[in-house]
């Protein structure tokens, strides 16, 4: 997941988009799926078809809640990832969690660049 900021003089408001790299892409066909929240790159047909199918859940539930990726906490993205059966966004959601309380901090107050760090996985 990345996190983009708007620069401005206004108070920050995070703009968010979920990236998804498919890598299995086996037969030279380039694939590039957008949503208006999501991007997503690669795959072979059926990793693409299902990272599409999962993009597209998660902007439809935003749409019915008339609400933006950017818009959620942590506990609101877990709760949506189930919602749409996505067990790597939960984690990712999870893992956000977990970062902003370690380090006592409000999910607002971090910047793009820190958010996007703690949504990474740890090796």
């Amino acid at each position: 997941m990345i996190f983009m900021q708007q620069s401005s003089p206004r108070p920050r408001r995070l703009r968010a988009a979920l990236i998804g790299f498919g890598l299995d892409n086996g037969d030279d066909h380039q694939r590039l799926t957008r949503g208006d929240q999501t991007l997503i790159f690669g795959g072979s047909a059926e990793t693409h078809a299902e990272l599409r199918e999962t993009a597209l859940k998660m902007e439809q539930e935003l749409d019915r809640r008339g609400r933006h990726l950017g818009d959620l906490d942590p506990l609101e993205l877990a709760e949506l990832a189930t919602m749409i059966d996505s067990p790597e966004l939960h984690e990712i959601a999870l893992r956000l969690k977990v970062g902003l309380e370690q380090q006592g901090r409000a999910f607002e107050d971090l910047t793009a660049e820190e958010l996007t760090a703690l949504s990474a996985p740890s090796f």
